[in-house]
């Protein structure tokens, strides 16, 4: 079995006991990915990726509403100290926060990275403070 095919077994097993919100996209075709939607209407998704060129990895990753774009969560990202390579997307409609690592750094399950990561960047946006301009209060 390889490393990647264990992960998801891992993943599968731990989900289905601890988190069963989360479902698998069949048909992705760069490894694995899941989804699952908080209770906010926020989505999440969880993937591995990688194969017999690349380095396996892990990448947690979180949808947020475009009002986000008034914070300093930009800010907040910036000076992070992570295990994890954190990155922050802003798309025309939503703010894309992802966690990263490879499958060699890792040295959890991969719910316990889910976990890790998802605490994180709750811990990021539960800091953000929205940006007042001046004149605006």
């Amino acid at each position: 079995m390889s490393l990647i095919h264990f992960y998801r077994e891992q993943f599968l097993e731990l989900s289905a006991q601890f988190e069963p919100v989360w479902e698998e996209e069949l048909f992705y075709n760069f490894g694995y990915r899941w989804f699952s939607h908080m209770h906010s209407g926020i989505k999440e998704s969880f993937q591995m990726s990688g194969g017999k060129r690349g380095a396996l990895h892990v990448m947690y990753a979180i949808e947020l509403p475009n009002w986000y774009k008034r914070t300093n969560l930009c800010d907040e990202i910036k000076n992070i100290k992570s295990p994890y390579e954190v990155s922050l997307y802003m798309l025309m409609d939503k703010i894309l926060i992802t966690s990263s690592d490879s499958f060699e750094h890792l040295q959890i399950t991969s719910l316990g990275f889910v976990n890790q990561a998802r605490a994180e960047i709750t811990d990021l946006v539960f800091s953000a403070i929205e940006k007042v301009e001046c004149g605006t209060r």
